[in-house]
């Protein structure tokens, strides 16, 4: 029997700054999505050149819905409070990124002290633990042939394939 997992993925300017896109994905114990969440901000908020080049493209299939962080960060945290109940958080690669946009949300007082996911579970520990590259969910998915979905605007740096790879590899690989 499977575990019902929410999987979240951001992009920021550069690997230290503010999300302009977020992309969850909650999946029910059997594997079937049953919730989703994304949001961008206008191309204007992302500053960073890398991220300009390399994750602008990928999430041209994700309209702008948000004029501005804190409104983004704040519908993302109401998301995340909805969804979060008996899942298993999964990201990849979690530290630096995804942390931040949980100790943005308790810092703009959207989430209390207690709503964090403990724990969160960074899949990359799991590729390692299975003698897998912790740092490419891609790779796994490849050899593994493991179905991921279809995701407008591309795959890797596009929140949602990138929410989507972490959990079926993490599903994968607790099964």
């Amino acid at each position: 029997m499977g575990r019902k997992v929410f999987s979240f993925d951001a992009e920021t300017n550069g690997l230290w700054g503010e999300a302009w896109a977020i992309g969850a994905l909650v999946y029910d114990e059997a594997g079937v999505e049953i919730a989703r969440f994304e949001a961008r901000l206008p191309e204007s908020a992302v500053t960073d050149e890398w991220s300009q080049k390399n994750t602008l493209p990928q999430v041209q299939g994700i309209p702008v819905t948000h004029m501005d962080y804190a409104s983004m960060l704040a519908d993302f945290a109401d998301f995340y409070m909805a969804n979060k109940e008996g899942a298993d958080a999964v990201v990849h690669m979690g530290y630096i990124v995804e942390a931040k946009l949980l100790r943005d949300m308790h810092e703009l007082g959207f989430i209390g002290d207690w709503d964090a996911p403990l724990p969160l579970f960074d899949v990359s520990g799991n590729l390692q633990a299975a003698g897998a590259d912790p740092t490419s969910v891609d790779k796994f998915v490849t050899e593994h042939k493991l179905l991921v979905g279809e995701f407008e605007g591309g795959g890797t740096h596009n929140p949602l394939y990138d929410s989507a790879v972490a959990a079926a590899v993490y599903r994968y690989l607790i099964r």
